[in-house]
Formats: C-alpha cells, structure tokens, sequence
C-alpha cells in the first residue's frame, strides 16, 4: 500500500509541475500580446487623421481621406478599444481553472491584434502617401517656377545662339506656364490626384523643352557659321578651278553646290520649326556632302604635279622601252637564222610591242587631253601609274628574253668543246680495250659502245645543222655524258676482270696437282675464250677460295694497289 502511495503522489506532483510550467507559458505569451495591442494604442491614429483633415482636400483627395477617418471610426479604434479588455479577461483566465482550455482564446487574441495592426498600417501609409504628395507638389512648384526663370533667363540672354527658333520656343514655354497656373492652382486648392495627372506630364515636357535649349545652339552654329562659309568657299573655289581648266571625277559641281545652299535654307526652316530630329540628320549630311565635294576639288589639285610629272616620265620611258624592243626583235631575226627559238621568243616580242603600243595610245589620249584643258589629273595618275608598272614588267621581259637568246652563242661554243672531248674519250676507250690484247669483247660491250659511238655522232649532226636547235644539243649533251661514264665502267670491269682472272690462273699452276682447281682453271679459260671475263674471274676464284681461303682477296688487294 506504502508503493502505490508513492506511486500516486509522484504522478500528482508531475501533473501539478506541467499545470505550471502550461500556466506561466500562457502568461508569458498573453503579456507579449497585450505588449503588441499597448503600441497600437500608442500610435495615436486618431492624431494623426485630425492632422490630415486640416489639408485643403478636394476632389479624390478629399474623398479618399474621409474613408479613412470612416474605416477607422467603424473597424479600428472599436477594435484597439476592445483589446486590453480582452489581454486581461486572458490573463485572468490563464490563472484559474479555465487554463487547459484558454489556447484557442490566444490564438483569437493573436489574429485579432493582427488583422487590427494591419488595418493601422495601410492608414498610416495612405495618410504618408497624402502628406508626402502634398509636399512634393509645394516643392515642385519652387522648383518649376525657378527652371521656368532660368529658361527666360537663357533665351535673353542667349538669344544670338537660337536664331529665330526663339519665337516658338517663347510660345512654348508660354504653353508650359500655362500649365504649371494650372497646377499651381489644383495644388493650392488640394486637389492632389489631378495636380499629380498634371505634374507627371509637367515635368516630361519641361525636361524635352530643356532638351531644345541644350541642343539647338549645337545644331544651329554650322548652319549659320559654318555651311554658308564653306558653300561660298566651294562655290569661288570652283569658279577659280575650272578658270584654270581643272575638270573633276564629278560632274556639275556647280549644280551640286546650288543644291546644298538650298538644302541649308530648308534645314534652317525646320531647325526654326524645332524639328531637332530631322536637322540633327539634315546637318550630318550637309557636312559629309561638303566634305566631300572639298575632297573632289583637292583631289585634283594635289594630282596635277604628279600627274603632270607623269606625263613627262612616261614621255621618255615609252620611246626607251619601244627602242629596246626594236632591237631585241632585230637580234632575235638575226640569230633565228643559226638557232631555232623554242619558247615563242620572237612572237612574245611582237606581244610586248603591241602592249607598248596600247600604252602610248593612252600617253597620246592623255596629253591631247592636256593640250585641249580636258584632263582630270586624278584619273591621269590611275592609268598613267598602272601604265608605267607594265612598261616595267614589259622591260623585265626583254631582259629575260634577250639573256635566253644571248647564250645561244656561249652554250653552242661549249657544246662543240664537249663534243671534241667526247670524240677523244672514245677513242681513248678504244685503244685501252686494244691494249688490253684481249681475245675478243661481248657483243653487250660492243653494242654499248657502239651506242655511245652513234650518239656522238648525232650530237655532232646536231651541232653542224643549219639551224642548231639547242634544246636538243642539250638533251644530246646529257645523255652523251650519262652514256659514257657507263661505257667507261664497264672498260675498267673488262678490264679489270680480264688481269685478275690471268693472275688468279697464274697462281692455280701452284695447285696442278689438285683436281678441283684443275677443272676451274679449265672451265675458267674456257669462259675467257668467250669472252665472258666476270664468269671466268667468278669460276677461278670461288675455287682457290675454298682450296686456300683469302688468297682470291689478297690478289685482287694487290692488283688494285697497283693501280693506285
């Protein structure tokens, strides 16, 4: 019995420590709440509205300002008035047996203080709305009355930079007072929804008329001290130009210069109608028009002295370049008589004198245009120059082809010294094959030979034509050289065979006792009375090498050592 005592007096005292810690968490957040409701009611609302109902209000203002002082009569101050009575009627209920129940009465209390609050705070902001209107409308009014000053203050002051554009601009910014009365006048009286209308349009209108001010001086000095100038200048200047007989890339230069001045007249029209946009354009375009016509006439008057020196040089290298072709033509007849041209040489000269004939045709235009006071120097300088390089390249294409033909001469009189010492080679050939006193040679080596020998004599046939054709000595030099090298290899591989494989024979007699030697040295000079001397030093050697290893290589050592 003692245990379930103790058992029931502990759960007792846990229900009793939850009862309170649940009591004074309620009081807690209760006093949080009535702390929130306290600063509603010190905001004063009421105060505050009376404080707006002294602005002069009207129209939508107006109407707006009393729905706020009938939201607040009928919803807000009821409910400000009812929370404290509610904060304590919770706090006493917190305290008694009405605490296990009391949660959903805060939770009432919290959305009551909110939904109140909130309604405080759209109040406040609408009333600071009004106020802060009111306020910006009495600023601008200093504001604008004072820019207004400064624009008069401009336009008299600064009239000679706007010209007559000063007339529409008054009348406009008499629009623009007009208006601001206007706004004045709503705002004295309270009106502040339809001086703001006004306002907004005020200010963007004021700011474009600024606009006008900053930028119709820049558009209005070229029109007035620029352009005209420059059309004059342009104008006397042409005058002055063709009196000098100038002529230029474009034509009617005076109609063109007419045009602008009356491009100007039109361009100060609009300027003076305020067409900021359209002049903006307008002026860009009379500049690059200007400028452009100022680079026409320059650029004839800087090509004149070159022009005319021009003229003079290609005066000179026309005649030169014709001279040298007449006697490059001359010579090449001459030697086409002893040589045949095998790359077109006479007829490329006849094309470079039809190329020079073109470009005096041009030179002649040129000048005839100069006498006569036609020229425009600018287009003297394009073909003149693009004449004068040609003539260079017609030049290097004389060189070249007068170089080609010059060696003519030179490569037939060397050709004929290789002639004469391919004539001796073979004959020299002959005689070490003669020396040799060989039993005979292979009809390999005599075709070759003979080969050789009817080449030479072809380059000879070729060097003794009426008409040498030096292409072909050329390629006949060639593959006379080729040739006889060959031929002189294959001597001295006769040669050479033919002396060792006597030797080889000669040291066999020191084996007449070994058969195998015996039958190589037979078959041996049976292939050297066939004249096949390789096979036969093969036969004889290969055998004293297996008999006496290294003496085939010490006796051909041996006989080349001779030779050296």
């Amino acid at each position: 019995m003692f245990q379930i005592l103790i058992a029931v007096l502990i759960i007792v005292l846990v229900l009793l420590i939850v009862v309170v810690w649940f009591q004074r968490r309620a009081l807690k957040e209760i006093n949080e709440l009535k702390s929130v409701s306290d600063e509603l009611t010190k905001k004063n609302l009421s105060s505050q509205l009376a404080a707006a109902s002294k602005m002069q209000l009207i129209g939508e203002s107006k109407e707006e300002l009393a729905n706020l002082q009938k939201k607040y009569d009928d919803k807000v101050a009821p409910a400000i008035k009812k929370l404290p009575q509610q904060g304590d009627e919770l706090l006493a209920a917190a305290r008694s047996s009405q605490l296990l129940t009391i949660n959903s009465a805060i939770n009432d209390y919290r959305e009551a203080i909110g939904n109140t609050s909130e309604q405080v705070n759209k109040i406040q902001q609408a009333l600071q709305k009004l106020q802060q209107q009111e306020k910006r409308h009495h600023q601008a009014v200093d504001q604008i009355e004072k820019r207004y000053r400064h624009f008069h203050q401009k336009l008299d002051d600064k009239s000679f930079e706007y010209g007559d554009t000063v007339k529409e601009l008054n009348e406009r910014l008499t629009k623009l007072e007009q208006r601001y009365a206007k706004f004045v006048d709503l705002t004295h009286k309270g009106d502040l929804e339809a001086a703001q209308e006004i306002l907004n349009e005020l200010q963007t209108d004021n700011d474009h008329f600024a606009h006008l001010l900053e930028v119709i001086p820049k558009l209005y000095r070229p029109l007035v001290t620029e352009f005209p100038d420059q059309l004059s200048e342009l104008k006397s200047g042409y005058q002055t130009l063709t009196n000098q007989h100038y002529n230029f890339t474009e034509k009617d230069l005076d109609k063109k210069i007419e045009q602008l001045q009356e491009k100007l007249r039109q361009t100060v029209k609009q300027l003076n109608d305020l067409q900021v946009d359209v002049v903006k354009q307008s002026n860009k375009d009379l500049s690059e028009e200007i400028d452009n016509l100022y680079g026409v006439m320059q650029k004839e008057i800087d090509a004149k002295p070159e022009a005319l020196h021009l003229m003079k040089t290609m005066s000179e290298f026309i005649p030169h370049a014709r001279r040298q072709n007449s006697e490059l033509t001359a010579e090449l007849k001459r030697l086409n008589l002893s040589y045949t041209f095998n790359n077109n040489e006479i007829e490329s000269a006849r094309r470079l004198d039809e190329q020079i004939k073109s470009i005096d045709k041009d030179y002649q235009r040129d000048a005839k245009a100069v006498k006569e006071h036609t020229v425009i120097f600018s287009q003297v300088i394009e073909v003149e120059k693009a004449n004068q390089k040609e003539l260079t390249a017609i030049e290097e294409k004389q060189k070249k082809i007068n170089d080609e033909v010059a060696k003519l001469q030179t490569d037939e009189l060397r050709a004929r010294k290789m002639l004469q010492r391919y004539s001796v080679d073979i004959r020299t050939i002959k005689r070490q094959v003669e020396q040799l006193n060989l039993p005979g040679v292979s009809q390999d080596y005599i075709d070759y030979f003979m080969g050789v020998t009817d080449e030479i004599k072809k380059l000879s046939a070729e060097l003794h034509q009426y008409k040498i054709n030096m292409d072909d000595v050329t390629k006949q030099l060639i593959m006379v050289e080729a040739d006889l090298e060959t031929l002189r290899e294959k001597t001295n591989d006769l040669r050479d065979s033919a002396e060792l494989t006597e030797r080889l024979l000669q040291y066999a007699n020191r084996f007449a006792d070994n058969e195998r030697i015996e039958k190589a040295a037979t078959e041996s000079r049976q292939l050297f009375s066939d004249y096949k001397y390789a096979k036969s030093l093969e036969k004889i050697g290969t055998a004293l090498e297996e008999v006496e290893p290294g003496s085939f290589k010490r006796i051909e050592d041996s006989y080349y050592n001779e030779d050296n």
